[in-house]
């Protein structure tokens, strides 16, 4: 407010210089257009009426002056009449050009204010929304946390699951490549994203694979397996064809459908239902060898021999009496004979099943079966067996008498050996048997590939009885067969060592 005071003091001070001034001077000088100046600071000041009080009074000492001021002869009254009206017109026009500005000031401020209330309202609302936004991003970001964790678990599964499993877009891009598949296929992900998933398959299938596609997606079904109608086959990185086990299905979401294809490779299973196959043929063939073989035995030998006593008793009941020491010598040496039919048949009977197996138990048994063997080959045969407290299940003694057998009768055609240890050990979990001669060996590697049956056969009795079998062998060096075997209530994962068979 003081400084509003100095500017007062100092318009008075200016209008009454310039009106002495206007006075002093002839009316030609037109030194009264200076009070528009005068307006001009009254025009800043924030006193409302000074601007007005000044150009009123500017105006009249201006007009004043033109009567209190000399003037020159030669100069026409109009002239400074018309200065001075001029001057009045300026002051005015100033201030009116004032009064304009303050009133659009004035309404600006009003303005101003109004949109700082609005300001401040819509602050608030805004306030209010970004504290509901807020919440929400965080309630969204915790759902697209979440959403990435189970993301992760899934693409984790995906991606350590053995079956290859991939996933294929529309126009059969490859958008999804787990490590299964990249075992299956031998392709990085990098090499087959993005491809066409014809990629994978062999040239023949290549041609139609679109349109059965195509098929899929327009049909009803949502999953289906892939070899209803034909083997799948896949074709790997290296130009390798294989069998495959394959499901295909289908998820639609927003008009996009995205196909799911789960591969297994079966090349393994075919090989093992090939060797079945031809197990079971071979085993089939070798029951149908052994019956003849038995039959022929049985007719040729026994049917004859017991033909010929028959003959021979009919002879002596239509001859003549004999004499007391003939007959005794027939009728003996009929009973001899009889005893060496009875001793055939006893073999032939002792190979289907050993009747001092369920008698005697198993080490009578593997014992009379190694007297014969080395009666019968020459073949010096040492046994080590601990003394049982309790006998064997029938299956395990059935199995270990069988594998004995077996390998003895392989030593005989196959190891030319001289010598052959067997050793029977139980601990009271589990039962081991070893056999070990020193004859020629034979190479494992090699022998896996052979259709024998005898080791297959031993392997097939050890797994029924939840054991393990091992084959160590090297040409030169013999060969040792261990089974370990665990009593009931024990279970032993089979794991062979150097497969032969």
């Amino acid at each position: 407010m003081i400084n509003e005071w100095w500017r007062i003091g100092a318009i008075l001070l200016l209008i009454a210089g310039l009106f002495v001034l206007d006075i002093l001077t002839p009316l030609g000088f037109a030194d009264h257009f200076l009070y528009a100046l005068v307006v001009v600071i009254a025009i800043g000041s924030r006193i409302r009426w000074l601007m007005s009080a000044t150009a009123v009074l500017s105006t009249a000492l201006t007009v004043l002056a033109v009567f209190l001021s000399s003037s020159t002869p030669e100069l026409p009254l109009w002239i400074p009449i018309g200065n001075c009206a001029f001057t009045i017109i300026i002051i005015w026009v100033v201030v009116w050009f004032a009064l304009k500005r303050r009133q659009a000031e004035a309404a600006l401020q009003k303005a101003n204010e109004r949109l700082e209330e609005k300001v401040v309202e819509r602050t608030r609302q805004l306030a209010g929304v970004n504290e509901a936004l807020v919440s929400e991003v965080t309630e969204r970001m915790q759902t697209e946390q979440a959403f990435r964790l189970s993301e992760g678990r899934l693409a984790g599964i995906l991606d350590i699951a053995q079956d290859a499993i991939i996933l294929i877009e529309e126009d059969r891009s490859i958008s999804l490549f787990n490590q299964g598949a990249s075992r299956l296929f031998g392709y990085s992900p990098e090499e087959v994203l993005g491809r066409p998933v014809e990629l994978l398959l062999p040239a023949r299938y290549r041609i139609h694979h679109p349109s059965n596609v195509q098929a899929f997606a327009f049909g009803p079904e949502s999953a289906r397996p892939m070899a209803e109608r034909r083997e799948v086959f896949g074709l790997r990185k290296d130009g390798r064809e294989f069998p495959a086990e394959a499901s295909i299905s289908k998820l639609t979401i927003a008009e996009k459908t995205t196909f799911t294809v789960i591969l297994r490779d079966i090349t393994d299973r075919q090989q093992t239902e090939q060797q079945l196959q031809s197990l079971t043929a071979q085993l089939m063939t070798a029951q149908e060898e052994e019956r003849r073989r038995i039959s022929r035995e049985l007719h040729d030998d026994i049917n004859q021999r017991l033909a010929i006593l028959a003959i021979e008793l009919g002879n002596m009941e239509t001859e003549p009496a004999l004499s007391g020491e003939q007959s005794r010598q027939a009728i003996q040496s009929l009973a001899q004979r009889l005893a060496t039919i009875s001793d055939d048949v006893r073999r032939i009977a002792y190979q289907f099943h050993s009747s001092i197996l369920d008698d005697l138990g198993l080490p009578a048994a593997l014992t009379q079966l190694t007297d014969e063997f080395s009666a019968r080959t020459g073949v010096k045969t040492i046994v080590v067996q601990e003394e049982l407290t309790q006998p064997f299940p029938r299956d395990v003694a059935s199995c270990l008498y069988r594998i004995t057998q077996e390998s003895l009768a392989n030593v005989s055609r196959h190891a030319t050996a001289s010598r052959v240890e067997l050793e029977l050990t139980c601990d009271g979990s589990a039962v081991t048997l070893s056999i070990q001669d020193n004859g020629k060996g034979f190479d494992p590697a090699q022998h896996r590939h052979r259709r024998g049956l005898g080791l297959i056969n031993m392997r097939e009795r050890v797994r029924a009885i939840q054991g393990r079998m091992e084959i160590h062998s090297q040409t030169g060096q013999g060969t040792r067969i261990s089974v370990l075997v665990p009593l009931p209530g024990v279970t032993a994962d089979e794991e062979t060592s150097n497969p032969a068979g």
